[in-house]
Order: C-alpha cells, then structure tokens, then sequence
C-alpha cells in the first residue's frame, strides 16, 4: 500500500508540474528507501543499470554528429526531398527512424537523431516540438517490426523457441510494426501536431531554409615593401572606411591569428571584412590587392563569428557602438548591425544608436567571444558560444564520425561486442577522432537530467514487484478472464501489459506476463505464440506518459514538453495503436 501511494503522489506531481521531473522522481525514489520499501541497493541500481549507461554514451556519439556537421548533412539530404512540404518532410524522417530503429536500439536511434531533428528544425524554421515526441513515438513503433527491435521481441522469441514447432523469425512481426507505422503517421497528419499546436502543412521558401547570416569577407595580400608595413592597427583609419580587419596570417605560417587593435602589420594576409565598394575603394587607395573568399574561413580552432541581440533591458539601448567599449573590453570586432527594414553601412557603424531587437554581428576569438557571452547581459548570444566553437573546430572530421556512426549500427545488427560497450566504443572513438573537440564537451553533451530521471524510475517496477502489486495483476487476470474465450484473453493480456508497460520498463513487463502468456495457453489448450506475441507488441507501444519508455523521458526534458502534452497525444495514439495491434495479431497468428 505504501508503494501505490507513492508512486499515486509521483504521478500527481508529474502532472501538477509543480516541481521538475527529475527531481519528483528523485524524492520518489528516497520515500520508499526511508520507508522500508526498497533497500539503497535497490534504489542505487537504477544508476548502474545498462540502459542508463549507455543513453549516456549515444548522447556523447549524437554531439559527435551535431558538431561534426554530419548531422546537418543528413537533415539537409532529407529536406530536398520533401519539396518545399513540412508534412512531406515528416514522414520522410518518421519513416527513417522506424527502419532505423528496426535494427537497432530504440534509445540508440533516437539519442543518434536529437541532433538531426534540431538542425533540420532549424533550417526549415520550425519549433522542435513536432518532431521530438513522434520521434520516440516512430522509434518504439520501428521495434515491433524485428527481432532485434526491442528487448521483448527477444524475450518472446526466446521463450517460444522449444514449445512451438515454428519459432518467431526475424520479420516474423514485421507486418504489424508496419500496419502501426501507417497508423501512426496518419494519425500525426490528422490529429496528432494539432494537440501540439504545431498542425498545418507548413511551406518554406528558399530564403528561409538559407544558412545564417555570414560576412563579407576578403584577403589583402601585403608584401614586405608596403609602406603600412610595421604600424598598428590602431593607428590606421581603416574602419572609418568601412573596412575591419579581422586576421591576419603573417608569411612563414599556416594559421590566422585574430587581429587586435594592437596587431603590428606585417608581410602575409589579412582577412577583413566590409562591403565591396568600400573595400575596392580602399584597396585602390592603398595598393593592396584583394579576392573575396568564402565566410566559413573565419571560422578555425581560434576564433570565428557569432551573432548577439541586444535585449530590451540592455544599457546599450540608445549608445552608439563606439561608446559601447565592447572592442576595449572583449577585444572583439562589430562586423555589421542588423536591424530590420534598415541597411546599416559599414562607415556609419560606429555611429550608429542601438536599438532593442538589434543584431549584432560580432567577431572575436572563442574565449573572447566566451567571456563576452558570460560577463554581460547587454547583449544575448544567439546561439551558445561553445556549441559554435565545437561545431567548427570538429566540422573536419565528417568522415570519422560517419565511419563510427556506420560501425555502431554494425555492432548493434550483428551484436558482436555487448550493446553498451559497443555505444561507449563510439563514444571513446567520437572524443579522440575530435568530432567531439574534448571530454569536456562530452559532458557536457550529456542530458543529466535525463539520465537522472530514467536511472531514478527504474527502481520504482522493483518496488511494485517486491509489494506483490505485479502478482496481484497477474493473478487477478488468470482468475476472471480465463473462462471468456482467447480472444479476449489475449485482449486483456494486451491491455494490461500496455498499461503496465507505462510505469516501468517494457523489459520487466515482458519477462512478467510472457510466462503468464505461456501458461493461459496451456490452460486453455491453444497455441502460445498469438499470447506471447501480444506482450511483447504491446509492452513496446508505450506513449501515455513521459516515463513510459527510456526514449520518451529523453525527449522529454529536451523538448520541454509538460506531462498533460504526452497525456494528450499519447492516449488517442495508444487506443488506436492498440487496437489495430490486436486486429494483426488474431489474422496473422491465429489460435
């Protein structure tokens, strides 16, 4: 009793919404060590348990993705396809994750595919919300379809193997993850994305799908005999003239430094940016040769660009930048003051009042760029400061973290090493073939509070188990349902396991009631494999509550969706599921 009134109070808080989920998990988990009903043992083991391990290490792998810029690739493959369509482009992308996650691990396919959903998201200029709860949806619907789908798939399978003549082959349930698929994806058309608020074919143009906003950028060559040769920048008119420069490379070397006002000219290049006109009027003038080049060479292991807005409780509201000291204080560059409905020349920048709402787009090196982002509120970095810089400082190792990627999904199919080896494997690969540029960035790519919420419910099926919640449910079943027929027996084994499925691990369900299938069928004198096929479909479909499977509690916090959202979306879902599950199973698998 005292379980179930805890666990009722979990749940009540979970929808309140009054604390984080992480943390009502973590006071649900001490009341029922302090109340006896778990031992520390128990209530630590969640902690060690290898599902939460390896989550840990895909989140490490999926950063490998996302800073790499593999993970950009892969979006940007999928849009073109879609044709300008928003609905084209879902199903597309729920699809890839269904087959994916047919032949690998569901956490797997979808800590691997966060990062993608965020890039391509972003490109297409739409909220995160509407691909983040149908893709662990679409991943736990891609386990039905194999063998190797899920856990209970070979749980069933394994059990089976011995008392049935025809054991389960490895498509053999591959007709009903697709019927379910179908389902899902016309369910997310029709009604799904509008209890998100996110409904609607949205279109968008080339403009909007457009890389952000980058720089003019050009190289000055200076040879030895220039007469600027020797002087410091600060000395030099040069942005009164609507020319920055921004790095300088001198001969001998192979790397740009970024140019301060201090910088000494010296024979090599100089990267600077500025409308044509005025750089073409200022190389003319000083005799300095230039070529425009692409923006993306600003960018490198010591520096680059970003873009910061000025918020509407900022002091720079109504100062020119020159008064701003932004250059004196961050040794950084104003490039370019965006503002909508107005072009800003480079020449008047200096001299140009901020406004709220103003971009600014600032050049600088990272711990530069890091310290301006940490020490003041004037201004709002766009995007964090370290993502961009682990971004570029990794986007050279594509290669590597496809060929890491590739030889994950390798290990999973043929299960060569253990699954939270082979993740922890990549991860390893990931940090020393710098697609992720240092441990610290792999911690940091670590969603802990994810982590701590999987690792903290895991406990709570033991307690359950050790209160004798689950027998009671296992007993009861086997005492009223018996005599109505199999079909409904299979119904209510359906059911249950479903529903059960929802407050602990689809793993721990099907070991339960997977024994009970066997033994309801002995007892009834028919075959056990529409019984046992029945647990292990509907422990996988679990899409009433955040907790319901591993890969909804990871999209969860990263979504910042509420507990009522996945309510919402998830039980018509559920129904429907459910019900065509049950359908498929009675024709393909008859008593």
């Amino acid at each position: 009793m005292i379980t179930v009134i805890i666990l009722l109070g979990m749940i009540f808080f979970f929808i309140a919404g009054w604390l984080r989920a992480d943390v009502v998990a973590l006071i649900g988990l001490v009341c029922l060590v302090l109340t006896q009903q778990l031992t520390p043992g128990e209530a630590m083991a969640g902690f060690s348990n290898p599902v939460v391990l390896m989550i840990a290490g895909l989140f490490v792998v999926g950063a490998g993705l996302f800073h790499s810029g593999l993970a950009e690739r892969l979006a940007s493959l999928l849009i073109p396809y879609a044709g300008g369509s928003a609905t084209r482009l879902f199903y597309l992308f729920m699809l890839t994750v269904t087959l994916l996650s047919s032949v690998m691990s569901n956490t797997g396919t979808v800590a691997l595919l966060i990062p993608v959903v965020m890039v391509m998201a972003r490109k297409i200029q739409q909220s995160t919300d509407s691909y983040l709860m149908p893709l662990a949806f679409f991943s736990s619907i891609g386990g039905t379809m194999t063998l190797i789908g899920t856990p209970p798939n070979l749980i069933a399978a394994e059990a089976l193997r011995g008392i049935v003549d025809e054991p389960l082959g490895f498509f053999s349930l591959f007709p009903i993850g697709l019927v379910v698929m179908v389902i899902g994806l016309i369910y997310f058309r029709l009604i799904g994305n509008r209890l998100l608020d996110q409904g609607g074919a949205k279109q968008w143009s080339k403009t909007e799908v457009s890389e952000p906003l980058r720089p003019n950028v050009y190289v000055m060559s200076i040879a030895k005999s220039h007469p600027l040769i020797g002087k410091h920048l600060r000395d030099l008119p040069w942005s009164h003239e609507g020319v920055i420069v921004l790095k300088e490379r001198v001969h001998g070397r192979h790397h740009h430094e970024t140019a301060h006002a201090d910088t000494v000219l010296r024979p090599g290049e100089l990267l600077v940016s500025g409308e044509e006109r005025h750089v073409r009027n200022f190389s003319e003038k000083e005799q300095i040769p230039f070529e425009p080049i692409e923006a993306t060479r600003v960018d490198d292991q010591t520096g680059g660009v970003l873009l910061f807005t000025v918020p509407g409780v900022s002091r720079l509201i109504g100062k020119r930048i020159s008064e701003s000291q932004l250059r004196n204080q961050f040794h950084v560059n104003i490039l370019k003051v965006i503002r909508p409905q107005e072009e800003i020349a480079h020449v008047r920048l200096k001299d140009t009042p901020l406004k709220q709402g103003d971009m600014l787009m600032v050049q600088g090196t990272w711990d530069d760029l890091e310290r301006m982002e940490r020490e003041t509120h004037d201004l709002l970095s766009n995007e964090r400061v370290t993502e961009v810089a682990n971004r570029v400082v990794s986007g050279r190792h594509q290669l590597a973290a496809g060929i890491i990627m590739l030889t994950l999904l390798l290990l999973f199919m043929f299960e060569w090493v253990d699954p939270t080896v082979a993740v922890w494997l990549a991860a390893l690969a990931m940090v020393l073939s710098g697609a992720v540029r240092q441990m610290d960035v792999a911690y940091q790519s670590i969603q802990w509070s994810s982590l701590v919420l999987i690792a903290a419910m895991i406990p709570v099926g033991t307690a359950l188990e050790k209160a004798g919640i689950m027998a009671w449910v296992v007993a009861w079943i086997e005492r009223t349902f018996a005599d109505f027929g199999p079909t409904w027996v299979l119904v209510v084994l359906f059911v249950s396991t479903m529903i059960l499925s929802q407050i602990i691990s689809n793993t721990a369900t099907a070991i339960l009631f997977v024994p009970l299938a066997i033994a309801l069928a002995e007892s009834m004198s028919v075959s056990p494999v529409p019984f046992v096929v029945a647990v292990a479909i509907s422990a996988s479909l679990a899409f009433m509550t955040p907790f319901g499977s591993p890969t909804n509690a990871m999209v969860f916090s990263i979504g910042n969706y509420r507990f009522m959202d996945f309510v919402k979306v998830g039980v018509p879902l559920q129904l429907i599921t459910g019900i065509i599950g049950i359908l498929m199973i009675l024709i393909l698998f008859p008593f």
